[in-house]
């Protein structure tokens, strides 16, 4: 339902902003190294990817969207980034070698899947021996503001009737270790994360996914037009009003060795 290529990366550039120094750290935790065998499904414009491979890993960087891949390519080779490699592939389906990278990795990729085990399998096959599968993914009812607002109320049930509509769960953060053992791994590790913010673009985050998805909301009914325009406008103004806190996403990391 949203955007790709270029029309998604000021988005996915933001959500990078906002939650990549989490996710730099969680990698880290989880035992990155140079020499590393990554691969990242799911992997947007590259944004993590990039930073992998920074690192000195050598990062396989798998997306659904040819316009995902060739956006991030574009961004690779201007950077001289030379250890990364990108395919357009399935998350259930990577067509990767198996029992071959050392970390698995994706980032608020299964609340995306109707079937995010299955994806979880596929990424389990992936790894060595010893391996870790490494996933972030959010709970959308976590996101509010205070004062409370009846446009965050409003996102969050539209969120809601799309979950419905692609038979999706965008609240499935809190629900990773489970999946994670239904897919075969042992012992999960958990950390929950949630940035909150009184002022900054960070706040508007919510506004721009809205827009980037209002052709998809519109077409399955879950809202009109005239509702869109009406929480859009209220998101912007409690983004642009510093005595209103915004809570964006709680957020599940969860890591298992195989």
């Amino acid at each position: 339902m949203l955007a790709s290529g270029e029309r998604s990366a000021l988005r996915l550039r933001l959500i990078d902003r906002i939650f990549g120094p989490a996710t730099r750290e969680f990698l880290l935790a989880c035992g990155l190294r140079r020499g590393w065998r990554v691969a990242e499904i799911g992997c947007g414009v590259g944004l993590v990817s990039f930073w992998m491979a920074k690192r000195g890993a050598s990062v396989v960087a798998v997306d659904g969207k040819q316009a995902q891949i060739e956006t991030a390519a574009k961004c690779a080779r201007e950077q001289g980034i030379a250890n990364l490699e990108f395919h357009v592939a399935d998350a259930y389906n990577t067509g990767l070698q198996r029992t071959s990278f050392d970390l698995v990795y994706s980032r608020f990729l299964m609340c995306h899947l109707p079937e995010p085990v299955r994806a979880l399998r596929e990424m389990r096959e992936l790894l060595k021996p010893g391996g870790v599968l490494a996933c972030e993914d959010y709970d959308q009812q976590s996101v509010a503001c205070e004062p409370p607002s009846p446009a965050y109320k409003r996102l969050n049930q539209i969120s809601d009737g799309m979950d419905r509509a692609f038979g999706v769960n965008s609240n499935i953060g809190p629900g990773l270790p489970r999946l994670f053992l239904e897919a075969g791994m042992t012992s999960p590790r958990v950390t929950m994360r949630q940035n909150a913010f009184l002022c900054g673009e960070e706040k508007r985050l919510w506004e721009l996914t809205l827009e980037e998805a209002r052709p998809a909301i519109v077409e399955r009914g879950v809202a009109t037009e005239e509702d869109l325009d009406r929480v859009c406008a209220d998101l912007h103004r409690i983004a642009e009003d510093e005595t209103v806190l915004v809570m964006l996403a709680r957020v599940t990391q969860v890591w298992a060795s195989r």
